[in-house]
C-alpha cells in the first residue's frame, strides 16, 4: 500500500511539473520524442531489412561458390585434380568428399569441418565450438566418379557485423536528440512568435489601456497569422467601441449639462424673491421646456440602448407609408409656417411592413430637421415613390447645407454640423433615422451642397402592390 501511494504521489508531481511547462517547451519535448521514436522505428526497420537482405546474399553467395566449385572439379585416372581449385572464396570454405563421406580436398584440414549429414542441394545450419555455420551440399558425378561438394560460411561473423548496428544507433542517439531538440525549439520559437506578440500586446494594453497597438503579422496566411489578424480586428472593434463610449459619455454630459444649468438658474431666480409673477411664469415655462428636452434625450437613449442590446423587437405590420407621410406633413405645416418655410409634399401610395410608431418618428425627425435648419423664406419638399422593388422617401430643403467633411458624421449621436444651434433638438434625430431605417431592412443617405441645401433619402423594402395614385398637398 505504501509503495502504491508513493507511485501515485510521483505521478501527481510529474503531471504538475508537466502542466507548469510552457507550451513551447511541451511542443519541443513532444517533437523531440516523436523524432527519436521515428528514428528508432527506422533503425529497427533498417536492421531487420539488413538482416534479411544480408542473409539472402549470404545464401546466394554460398550456393554460387559451391556451384562454381562443382564446375571446377575434375578427375584424372580417378583422382581429384585440385591444382586449379580455390577452397576459400568470398568467405566460403569449400570441402570435397567422396561418396563414402571421406574428405578428398583440401589436403590441409584446418579443423573447420562440421559433423553433419551430407544432403544434396540443401541449406542447413550447424554449430561447432560455439560458432554457427551455414552449410550447402551438392552431389555430382564426373568421368564416372561421384563426389560431394560442401560449402560453409560463418553466421557468427555475420551476426557480429549486424550487432554493431545497434551500438552505432545508441552511439549516435544523444547527438540526434540534441539536434532534434534544438531544431524543435527553433521551429517552435518561430511558430509561436505571434502568440508571444499577442501576449505582449495584451499586457501593454492592460497596463496602459492603449487599444491602438496591433500585432505584427507576416502575411503568410497560416493559422497563427490568421489568429493575429483576428486579434487585430477584435482590437480595432474594441478601440472603436471604447472611443464611441467615451465620446458618448462626453456628449451625454454636455447635452444634459445645458438643460440642468437652465433649470437650476431659473429655479434660483424664481426663489430669489425678486421675481414678479410674470417672471416666475416664464421661469416655470423654461423649466418645463428643458425638462421635456431632457426627457426626450433620455427616452431616445433608452430606446437606442435597448435596440443595441437586442431587447427591442419592432412590430411588423402593413403600413400605408404614403398616407403616413401626408399626415406628418399636414401636422408640421403650421410649424413650417411659424419658421417662414414653405412645406410641400407629393406622396404616392406606398406600402411597407414595419413598426408604424418608429416610421412616424423617422419621417418626423427628417422633416423637422429640414424646417429647423432652413433659412427664412426657404422650402422643404417631401416625396415618396416606388421603384425597383423599394419605397423611397426624399426630404429636400433649401437650408444652410452641410459641409462635405461633416456628411459622414451627421448620423453619429449628438453630432451637430452647426455648433451655433447646439441648444436645438436632442442631437439624436439623425442617428434615430439611421437606426429605424436599418431595422426595417433599409438605409438612409445624405447629399448636400453647403450654403444651398440638403437632401435625405430613405430606402425601404416595398411591402405592397404598385399603385399610381397620388396625394398632393401644398
Amino acid at each position: 500500500m505504501a509503495v502504491g501511494k508513493r507511485t501515485r504521489k510521483t505521478r501527481t508531481k510529474l503531471a504538475a511539473a508537466g502542466r507548469h511547462l510552457s507550451i513551447k517547451a511541451r511542443v519541443t519535448l513532444w517533437y523531440t520524442f516523436f523524432m527519436v521514436l521515428l528514428l528508432a522505428m527506422a533503425a529497427v526497420f533498417m536492421f531487420s531489412s539488413s538482416r534479411r537482405m544480408s542473409g539472402s546474399q549470404m545464401k546466394q553467395q554460398l550456393m554460387d561458390t559451391v556451384t562454381d566449385s562443382v564446375q571446377q572439379a575434375s578427375f584424372r585416372y580417378g583422382k581429384l585434380q585440385t591444382e586449379e581449385m580455390d577452397f576459400y572464396k568470398n568467405g566460403v570454405s569449400v570441402f570435397i568428399y567422396d561418396t563414402e563421406g571421406r574428405l578428398l580436398a583440401p589436403n590441409v584440414n584446418l579443423g573447420l569441418q562440421v559433423d553433419s549429414l551430407l544432403e544434396d542441394q540443401t541449406i542447413k545450419t550447424a554449430s561447432k565450438r560455439g560458432e554457427r555455420w551455414m552449410l550447402y551440399d551438392v552431389y555430382s558425378e564426373k568421368e564416372g566418379n561421384g563426389f560431394w561438394v560442401r560449402g560453409m560460411i560463418s553466421m557468427t561473423e555475420f551476426g557480429q557485423a549486424l550487432g554493431n548496428l545497434p551500438l552505432l544507433f545508441f552511439g549516435m542517439l544523444p547527438g540526434f536528440v540534441a539536434v532534434a531538440a534544438l531544431g524543435g525549439y527553433r521551429i517552435t520559437k518561430g511558430a509561436f512568435l505571434p502568440v508571444r506578440q499577442i501576449a505582449e500586446t495584451a499586457e501593454a494594453i492592460g497596463s496602459g489601456s492603449d487599444l491602438s497597438q496591433r500585432i505584427e503579422t507576416d502575411g503568410s496566411g497560416d493559422e497563427l497569422d490568421r489568429l493575429g489578424g483576428t486579434m487585430n480586428g477584435m482590437l480595432a472593434r474594441l478601440q472603436a467601441s471604447f472611443e464611441a463610449e467615451r465620446q458618448f459619455s462626453s456628449d451625454v454630459s454636455h447635452e444634459l449639462r445645458t438643460p440642468i444649468a437652465v433649470i437650476r438658474s431659473q429655479c434660483e431666480f424664481a426663489l430669489s424673491g425678486q421675481a414678479e409673477e410674470g417672471d416666475k411664469e416664464e421661469a416655470f415655462h423654461a423649466i418645463l421646456t428643458q425638462s421635456e428636452r431632457m426627457n426626450a434625450i433620455v427616452s431616445q437613449l433608452l430606446l437606442l440602448s435597448r435596440a443595441e442590446n437586442g431587447k427591442f423587437i419592432p412590430k411588423r405590420e402593413p403600413v400605408d407609408f404614403g398616407t403616413l407621410c401626408s399626415f406628418i406633413c399636414e401636422d408640421l405645416e403650421a410649424s413650417a409656417g411659424e419658421n417662414h418655410v414653405s412645406l410641400t409634399w407629393e406622396t404616392g401610395e406606398a406600402q411597407v411592413v414595419g413598426d408604424e410608431t418608429l416610421l412616424i418618428r423617422m419621417v418626423t425627425n427628417l422633416v423637422t430637421n429640414a424646417i429647423r435648419y432652413n433659412r427664412e423664406g426657404g422650402r422643404v419638399r417631401v416625396v415618396t415613390e416606388r421603384k425597383n422593388g423599394s419605397v423611397f422617401l426624399t426630404v429636400q430643403d433649401t437650408g444652410i447645407g452641410i459641409k462635405k467633411e461633416d456628411l459622414e458624421k451627421i448620423f453619429n449621436r449628438f453630432y451637430r454640423a452647426d455648433a451655433s444651434r447646439s441648444t436645438e433638438g436632442t442631437g439624436l434625430g439623425l442617428s434615430m433615422v439611421k437606426w429605424i431605417a436599418g431595422i426595417h431592412g433599409g438605409s438612409v443617405r445624405a447629399e448636400s451642397v453647403y450654403g444651398v441645401g440638403s437632401a435625405f433619402t430613405v430606402e425601404l423594402p416595398d411591402g405592397g402592390r404598385q399603385s399610381d395614385g397620388a396625394d398632393r398637398g401644398e
